[in-house]
This record gives C-alpha cells, structure tokens and sequence, in this order.
C-alpha cells in the first residue's frame, strides 16, 4: 500500500475533564490507540516517547 510522501503517524495530547488522553493515529488518519492519564506528567512522558518512535 503507497501512502503520499507527506503523511506519516500521529499522536496527540488531548485535556479531558478527568485528566488526559494521548491519541495514536496511523498514516490514514484512523484512530489506533488511546491511552487515559490522570497525571498531566504521566501522559507527558508517554507523549515524548512515542514522539521518539516517530510517531510524531
């Protein structure tokens, strides 16, 4: 499967109103995972090493 050169993985911090969530997204686009933090420091942490992957 070809994607455009210009799309690749992404992920998002997102304040929700019992803590935060960290949204993996694939190159389409399409929701892979979601994980629930209730520290702001804990969801920090995970957002960073998933950004070291490449996944943003």
């Amino acid at each position: 499967m070809d994607f455009p050169k210009d799309t690749k993985p992404s992920i998002v911090k997102k304040q929700t109103d019992d803590g935060w969530s960290i949204v993996t997204y694939n190159c389409n686009g399409v929701l892979v995972q979601e994980r629930f933090f209730t520290r702001e420091p804990d969801a920090n942490q995970y957002f960073l090493q998933q950004q070291a992957m490449g996944k943003g």
